[in-house]
């Protein structure tokens, strides 16, 4: 490679002041070019920011409304005025109430700037001629007819993944029928095939404040006061993850995402500009079921896992299940008594005559599940999904 991809990492004095916040912006897209080299005056722009879930930022969960906020000053001081920020909460949750929740509605009627919940859009098909599950998907129209899209996801953990980050941040634009279908087919593929029709042309990761432990919802607010940005998401993805501890490798999108063209995923194709990543990061906690199986609040609650080689993504989901038992929640108490059975290669022989609730977990298990158990397919399985059956029903 002649020129490196590039991924600048600044550090920011005070995330709760716009004027420090925009500084840190500003300087971060700069060092890898500045808004002008892939925006034209003109552009339709849409800022896609992760407000998945009605959460404050100061949780992790969201991203800082100050760092959108200064997002759309730099956009019109770059001669951008077509400005929608557009996002489609999880699937259950109002998208108007996170606006609401968020600070984002305040900020867009001050700035007069659209906001567009995805779910209320008009959907059109989009071709992916070289998707691997998708050759065809349904997505916003005005997503299809912007000029770009800027990306700003926040630095955290997660339940399925290792960490979720731009490319898993795009999600957000599919329809919610699609987002249940992802789970239920290889949900990192299918955020790989997402990210050939929509991948953005700017990500700008949320470092402000990410989180640690049970993300993307529930994990603890991990303070960072970093401002990541490029051009390449897998490159911001990679970089990020290492910002948190985490091996890009152990995340199966970034890994994919890079085999099939998205991005450069190899830290010697890319140039960090700014700070160092020994600088700012620090590893990230992240919750392991083995941790959780042994600790001594654990034994009391009668609960066996029969693993036929699962994957990570049902580990994850299975440890995100054990972590809300233990979270003093009363309503995970129904999973009491239960035995989780996940993984395709299950000796039967364990299975039967167990005597107590079985739960198969996935779908490698749809083959050798009985009648008596209850089968949550996906793959892996959503949690909300999983908190729908036992703490809803």
């Amino acid at each position: 490679m002649d020129k490196k991809t590039e991924v600048s990492i600044v550090k920011c004095k005070n995330i709760d002041s716009l004027g420090e916040v925009k500084r840190t912006l500003n300087m971060s897209l700069e060092l890898i070019g500045g808004i002008g080299t892939v925006l034209r005056r003109g552009d339709k722009v849409i800022i896609k920011p992760n407000l998945f879930l009605p959460l404050s930022y100061k949780t992790g969960a969201t991203t800082n409304p100050l760092l959108i906020e200064a997002l759309i000053d730099i956009l019109r001081e770059n001669g951008i005025k077509k400005i929608i920020i557009g996002e489609g909460s999880v699937i259950g949750e109002n998208t108007e109430r996170c606006f609401k929740e968020c600070g984002i509605e305040e900020i867009a009627k001050r700035k007069e700037v659209e906001l567009l919940d995805f779910k209320k859009d008009d959907f059109i098909p989009m071709s992916i001629s070289n998707g691997k599950v998708f050759r065809i998907l349904k997505i916003p129209k005005t997503v299809a007819y912007s000029d770009a899209i800027i990306n700003l996801p926040v630095l955290k953990t997660h339940d399925c993944f290792p960490v979720t980050l731009g490319l898993k941040n795009m999600k957000g634009v599919i329809h919610e029928k699609d987002k249940a279908r992802f789970h239920l087919l290889d949900l990192a593929q299918c955020i790989v095939d997402l990210n050939k029709i929509v991948l953005p042309r700017i990500t700008i990761i949320d470092g402000t404040v990410g989180m640690e432990g049970m993300g993307p919802a529930y994990g603890l607010p991990a303070n960072m006061g970093i401002i990541l940005s490029s051009f390449d998401t897998v490159a911001a993805d990679t970089v990020g993850s290492m910002v948190m501890g985490i091996d890009p490798m152990s995340v199966s999108y970034i890994k994919l995402a890079a085999e099939q063209g998205l991005g450069f995923s190899n830290i010697s194709d890319i140039d960090i500009l700014g700070s160092k990543i020994e600088e700012v990061g620090r590893k990230f906690k992240r919750i392991f079921l083995e941790d959780l199986l042994y600790s001594k609040e654990f034994e009391k609650y009668s609960i066996s896992i029969i693993d036929g080689g699962a994957c990570s993504g049902c580990k994850n989901v299975m440890t995100a299940i054990v972590g809300g038992l233990l979270s003093g929640d009363k309503r995970w108490r129904k999973i009491e008594n239960t035995v989780f059975i996940m993984g395709q290669n299950v000796n039967l022989k364990q299975v039967r005559d167990i005597g107590r609730k079985i739960v198969y977990l996935g779908t490698c298990t749809k083959k050798i599940r009985t009648e008596e158990g209850n089968y949550l397919p996906g793959c892996p399985p959503h949690i909300l999904d999983v908190m729908k059956k036992f703490l809803i029903t």
